[in-house]
C-alpha cells in the first residue's frame, strides 16, 4: 500500500468516525443543542478536524443524515432483500426497523422532521428519508407481483409503501415518547399481519 492510498484510508476513517458520532450526538440533544464541541469529543478528535473535514457545522449534520440513512437502508435493505419470499421480506423490514430503533434510541430522523417546519434544507432530507424507506418497500410489492401474486383491491406498491413506513413511524415515535416496549411490539405484530395479508396469491380479483 502506497503512502498516499494509506493517508486516504485514514481520512475516511476519520470522516466515518465523525459522522457517527455526530449521528449519535443528534440522536441525543437534536438539531437545536448540537454543538462542535460535542460531537468532537464524542469522536475523540479536536473542533479543527471536524471543520477540516466537514467546513461547517451544517455541513456536517447534512452529511450526518445521509451517513445515518445510507447506515439505515444499508442494513434494511440486504435484510429485506435475503428474505425466500416477499412476505418474509416484509416481516424482515418490520422487524429490522424495530432493531435498528433500539440501537439508536432518539431516532435521528424525528428531530430532522421537526426541524424541517422551519429548514428548507432540513425538509429535504427528511422527505428523502421517508423516500428511501418507502421505496424498499415498493420493491417488495413490486417483486410479489413479478413472481405471480397480487395485492388486495386498492393496494398499489406506492400505497403499502406509504402505509408500511408510515405505521412504523408512528409505533416507534409513540415507544420513544412511552417506553412501553410490549405496546411497541403487539403494534407492530398486529401491523406485520395486516401488511402481510395485503400480499395476496393469484390474479388480483375484480373489482366490482
Amino acid at each position: 500500500m502506497t503512502r498516499a492510498s494509506n493517508g486516504s484510508d485514514k481520512s475516511t476513517e476519520r470522516r466515518e468516525q465523525i459522522l457517527e458520532a455526530a449521528a449519535v450526538a443528534l440522536a441525543e440533544v437534536g438539531f437545536e443543542n448540537i454543538t462542535t464541541r460535542r460531537i468532537a469529543q464524542k469522536a475523540g478528535v479536536n473542533v479543527a478536524t471536524l471543520h477540516y473535514h466537514f467546513g461547517t457545522k451544517e455541513a456536517l449534520l447534512a452529511e450526518a443524515v445521509r451517513h445515518a440513512l445510507s447506515r439505515a437502508v444499508g442494513v434494511l435493505r440486504p435484510a429485506m432483500a435475503g428474505a425466500a419470499t416477499p412476505a418474509e421480506a416484509l416481516a424482515a423490514g418490520i422487524d429490522t426497523a424495530w432493531v435498528l430503533a433500539q440501537e439508536r434510541p432518539g431516532i435521528l430522523r424525528y428531530h430532522l422532521a421537526v426541524r424541517s417546519f422551519q429548514d428548507p434544507e432540513a425538509k429535504r432530507q427528511a422527505a428523502g428519508i421517508y423516500a428511501a424507506y418507502r421505496r424498499l418497500v415498493e420493491e417488495v410489492a413490486e417483486r410479489h407481483l413479478a413472481e405471480g401474486g397480487a395485492l388486495a383491491p386498492g393496494v398499489t406498491p406506492a400505497g403499502l409503501a406509504h402505509y408500511v413506513v408510515t405505521a412504523v413511524d408512528g409505533i416507534l415515535l409513540q415507544h420513544l415518547v412511552t417506553a412501553d416496549e410490549g405496546a411497541a411490539r403487539s403494534s407492530l405484530d398486529i401491523l406485520r399481519r395486516h401488511a402481510l395479508s395485503l400480499l395476496q396469491s393469484g390474479p388480483a380479483p375484480a373489482e366490482e
